[in-house]
């Protein structure tokens, strides 16, 4: 889901993710460098964590961030 991928109100990289066949899609915050060479349809692997961000001066828990991030062969 490429075309929902930017930089949004939290100031960090998000990238949307078809998740479970589609069943639940997830907003991941990702390095942006590490998005070089992703495409829809490419699966990655990742490890997440959840955490807080802060958007518009309230913080929320909640949202996953990408630890570490690989294209599958």
């Amino acid at each position: 889901m490429s075309d929902l991928w930017m930089t949004g109100a939290a100031g960090e990289y998000t990238v949307m993710l078809k998740a479970q066949g589609g069943a639940q899609d997830l907003s991941v915050f990702v390095d942006k460098s590490k998005t070089a060479g992703w495409r829809d349809g490419r699966k990655v692997q990742m490890i997440v964590e959840m955490g807080e961000a802060t958007i518009n001066g309230e913080t929320t828990d909640g949202w996953l961030r990408a630890v570490s991030a690989e294209i599958l062969s």
